[in-house]
């Protein structure tokens, strides 16, 4: 089986508008292709058949969307669960239900996240030091995926954990084997646990990538404990963070303290968590994604973050929303290191 040719339409028409973006080149409005993919998915979409359907007139902010919670009960999307389908499935919540994201090939994703990386970090050492686990272990981790289209075929980057383990004494090693600076990339819980170690400095020119929660149940550090440990102990050029979620395509980079920036291919608007309707810019609510390389799974999806998103579309994130599950890549670790 494969995409039917008005998905496959769709998705050429958003590998245009990211390449076209990026180059300075025109390109179809953001709002055209959100609505024309939103109602297409409509009636193919489980978790969006009881909702009114989208027009042509329905702002980006207001289509149909699909909360969250709902990739761990349902089967979202348009792929249906085939052999020859890829799957992501996320690291769960603290009731250790995961969420899966299907989709018919990673091409699209590949595109986006490897184009606006390099956008938002092009000071990126080619050299990969992952602790996250080995894709070819995680073939399910989109995390595990995405750092690893950060490697090639002269850097193909290494990785450092195994089902929420931390190997320090693998890590260490390539570390001290390693003169050129490193793009070191971690959850904000296993670089946690591998500064109680007190390793050394990377080499001059390192890069850190955090992303992740900073909460977990049992172990809690604030962002400004964790990059200040950063920064005294490895000494990394500077420090970034990534944001993303399995249920999404696309992924935001910042730096510690400011705001996140996304992609022209991901607009997010804040939402009043109890109406559910859009609040003026700089009004922090519940944070809505509209994720155009999303075309196999959901293009609207509500979240269970919050947080604030400015006038140029630009997110800070104020937590989860209160009496929601603590979720996300930081919990695979914690929950081996708890077991130990």
């Amino acid at each position: 089986m494969a995409r039917s040719k008005q998905a496959q339409a769709l998705t050429d028409r958003v590998y245009h508008f990211v390449n076209a973006s990026l180059d300075g080149e025109q390109h179809e409005r953001f709002e055209d292709i959100a609505r024309a993919i939103a109602s297409w998915q409509h009636p193919l979409c489980e978790g969006r058949r009881h909702l009114a359907p989208p027009s042509m007139e329905t702002p980006w902010q207001e289509l149909p969307s699909v909360p969250v919670d709902l990739f761990k009960s349902l089967h979202i999307g348009t792929v249906p669960a085939v052999s020859d389908a890829h799957c992501f499935q996320t690291s769960g919540t603290t009731q250790g239900v995961r969420g899966k994201h299907w989709m018919w090939d990673n091409a699209l994703y590949d595109l986006g996240a490897l184009r606006w990386m390099r956008v938002c970090v092009p000071d990126a050492p080619a050299a990969t030091v992952s602790l996250l686990d080995d894709p070819r272990h995680a073939p399910d981790s989109s995390l595990s995926h995405m750092v690893a289209l950060f490697g090639s075929a002269d850097h193909p980057g290494s990785w450092h954990t195994r089902d929420g383990h931390l190997n320090h004494a693998s890590l260490n090693a390539r570390l001290a084997a390693q003169t050129e600076p490193v793009f070191l990339t971690a959850t904000a819980f296993a670089l946690a646990e591998w500064l109680t170690t007190s390793p050394a400095a990377l080499a001059d020119g390192s890069v850190v990538m955090v992303t992740g929660g900073f909460k977990g149940r049992r172990h809690e550090l604030t962002q400004e404990e964790l990059y200040a440990r950063t920064q005294t102990s490895l000494q990394p050029l500077r420090i970034v963070t990534e944001y993303g979620m399995t249920e999404l395509s696309s992924q935001l980079w910042g730096e510690p303290d400011t705001t996140y920036r996304p992609p022209p291919w991901l607009r997010i608007v804040a939402l009043d968590p109890v109406e559910g309707t859009p609040l003026p810019p700089g009004t922090t609510g519940q944070l809505r994604f509209v994720d155009l390389c999303n075309v196999d799974g959901a293009v609207c999806i509500d979240t269970l973050d919050q947080g604030t998103v400015s006038p140029s579309g630009e997110v800070t994130l104020a937590g989860r929303l209160p009496g929601s599950d603590v979720r996300g890549c930081s919990l695979t670790v914690e929950d081996a290191w708890e077991r130990n």
